[in-house]
């Protein structure tokens, strides 16, 4: 039985992050869940927006909601979207008005389809795949009971039920730098950096992130982030390719060539058993 949520696709997911984009409508129909792009959406003016204007930021939050009946749960990708759609909820129910629930793409998977369900769905064990998990510094901390908002695990929980092995991560919610990229390159690439070096210490073969923008920071702006640094670049993958390789989907519906960072130590380590 197919179960139908709105989805609220935010810019990223028909640009910069098209391999995200399929791969989770893949892993989504996979699990019996439809996706159903919510008509004439606007953009949800991202981190600047709410930065210089908050009550635009909220407009335009509330604008999105309208068009979903309140009864539904809206589904997004992006952990910015998620924060300002869900800021324009909870600004709607404290006044006493109707709004959708808005949840992200990974908390609808764990919560509403649940890890049973998931792991029901594994034709390909990721045994032998060291991974860590790398959630930014939105998701937990716009909805803190979805999971702790210092120091989280579910992503870690999923990976497992796929079969990887999830590594301990300390930097698993430190900003990636995306919202200072433009203004404060250096220190964004900077703080990056430090995301990946302490990942690359873990031995994982790749980083699992569920944001479009930390997914930018960390892939496209790896080669610059370690410079000079020894060892080589480290995969960043997103958990629903991750899902999708464990199911396992056709290259397409998996989408690694689309990653910036070769992935090849991804199948090279499920080849090997991990060795």
């Amino acid at each position: 039985m197919t179960k139908s949520y709105p989805f609220f696709p935010g810019c990223s997911v028909h640009s910069t992050a098209l391999e995200y984009g399929r791969s989770g409508h893949a892993v989504c129909r996979t699990l019996g869940i439809e996706l159903n792009e919510i008509p004439d959406w606007v953009c949800c003016g991202a981190t600047p927006t709410a930065s210089l204007d908050y009550d635009i930021s909220l407009g335009l939050g509330k604008k999105n909601l309208s068009k979903v009946k309140p009864d539904q749960s809206v589904v997004t990708p992006c952990s910015a979207c998620f924060k300002n759609l869900k800021n324009a909820e909870l600004h709607l129910k404290g006044h006493n008005a109707q709004a959708p629930r808005v949840q992200h793409l990974f908390q609808m998977i764990y919560d509403d389809v649940g890890l049973a369900a998931v792991k029901s769905k594994v034709t390909r064990p990721l045994k032998g795949l060291k991974v860590v998990s790398y959630y930014g510094c939105l998701l937990t901390r716009v909805d803190p009971s979805f999971d702790s908002p210092e120091n989280p695990t579910k992503m870690d929980e999923l990976s497992a039920a796929l079969g990887a092995e999830p590594r301990p991560f300390a930097y698993k919610m430190k900003c990636c730098g995306g919202p200072v990229i433009l203004s404060k390159h250096k220190l964004s690439v900077s703080m990056a950096g430090t995301i990946l070096k302490a990942a690359k210490s873990t031995g994982a073969h790749a980083v699992i992130v569920l944001c479009p923008m930390c997914g930018t920071m960390l892939d496209l702006y790896q080669k610059e982030a370690l410079k000079g640094e020894d060892g080589g670049e480290i995969p960043i993958i997103y958990f629903t390719q991750l899902m999708a390789l464990a199911f396992g989907l056709k290259e397409d519906d998996v989408a690694l060539e689309m990653n910036v960072v070769p992935t090849r130590p991804v199948i090279e380590a499920l080849a090997g058993g991990g060795k």
